[in-house]
């Protein structure tokens, strides 16, 4: 792999017209895994990239790191004072040029083949609109220790969305016009720590999106990362994301009633569904019970709105009642309910496991 002083500065042919991709990475006191992260795309196989590094206000040696490489794909645009992930990702966006963004934080690696293939596929499904991939976890000393996979179909991802974050933001590659379209990151401060979820969200919502099984990035978890020194935050505006997805979808249903008491269901419905890390719900019975009923609603709010096929759908609502099924039977057995409660979560229980068999015998 050539090192930031050994990369050759020539142009490739390409180079003098439209770049394919345009690779958008912000950075802020990233001079430790900053390095590594830019020669991992500048190494792509796939050359027809521009790649445009924001320098939001660095305080480090990131400036003159970043003065290191003379590859004339690289821009560099500094900002002199931090203004924040969303606001320096957006000047990024504004500045790029190519038909397709690809994402990547400055302390993740791209494997050598990540561009190449995504495209490929991009080109090959154009009902896509974006499209990740499984990755590699690494250390913050670059040694892997496990591996990141989700959900690969566009609706299974459409649906975990409404909950989570599918997607890693650092694998992303996106059409330009689609994320022109969705008007970028938001703007809002109190989502910046969560402005991964939000845009990802916003974009799964209302176009085609796919995860690759392949692993193409290596997304590095270490002390400093934002999911670590802000994990409260990051929850806080992950959950008011979740929410504003769900009650987007009733709002798309006119035989869903939007409640105010949403916020309650939603929390009834996390709390039920973390009962097999290890400790039971500390809510109420009666609030977990009407939790798994929520889901339940959703979900078949979701198969109308998103008009899930047959199959699709038969395959979704078996895999999720399954986990539901589970959990609440777990509820029954080890909770420390009144009796008349276990009984309840019991039945619902017992209807899950039905489902599933319903569902297998189509």
């Amino acid at each position: 792999m050539a090192s930031a002083s050994s990369i050759s500065s020539n142009l490739s042919r390409e180079s003098h017209t439209t770049p394919a991709i345009s690779v958008v990475m912000p950075t802020y006191n990233g001079e430790r895994f900053l390095r590594p992260a830019i020669e991992s795309i500048l190494n792509q196989t796939f050359p027809n990239f521009e790649l445009i590094i924001i320098d939001d206000g660095s305080t480090d040696n990131t400036p003159h790191i970043l003065s290191e490489f003379k590859d004339t794909r690289l821009t560099v645009l500094t900002n002199k004072q931090n203004l924040g992930i969303a606001a320096a990702t957006n000047r990024g966006l504004a500045a790029a040029r190519g038909e397709y963004i690809a994402l990547q934080d400055h302390d993740d690696i791209s494997l050598p083949h990540r561009f190449q293939t995504q495209l490929n596929f991009l080109n090959t499904h154009p009902e896509i609109a974006l499209v990740g991939s499984a990755a590699e976890l690494i250390d913050e000393n670059g040694i892997a220790y496990d591996n990141y996979r989700e959900p690969e179909e566009d609706m299974e991802l459409k649906w975990e969305t409404l909950f989570r974050c599918p997607i890693r933001h650092t694998s992303v590659v996106v059409r330009r016009k689609v994320m022109c379209e969705i008007g970028g990151y938001s703007a809002d401060s109190d989502l910046n720590v969560a402005s991964d979820y939000d845009l990802l969200s916003r974009t799964v919502m209302r176009y085609g999106v796919a995860n690759l099984d392949e692993r193409l990035v290596r997304w590095r978890r270490h002390p400093a990362a934002t999911s670590i020194t802000h994990d409260q935050d990051q929850l806080r505006a992950g959950e008011f994301t979740s929410l504003r997805n769900i009650r987007a979808l009733f709002q798309h249903d006119d035989r869903t009633p939007v409640g105010l008491d949403q916020q309650y269901l939603l929390e009834g419905s996390r709390a039920f569904l973390c009962t097999p890390a290890g400790s039971l719900p500390a809510l109420p019975p009666k609030q977990i019970i009407s939790g798994l009923r929520f889901l339940d609603n959703i979900f078949e709010t979701f198969c109308r709105n998103y008009d899930v096929s047959g199959r699709s759908a038969s395959r979704l609502r078996k895999r999720l009642n399954w986990t539901w099924g589970k959990h609440a039977i777990a509820l029954a057995f080890r909770s420390c309910w009144d009796l008349r409660s276990r009984i309840h979560i019991a039945m619902l229980s017992v209807r899950c496991f039905c489902r599933v068999a319903w569902e297998g015998t189509k």
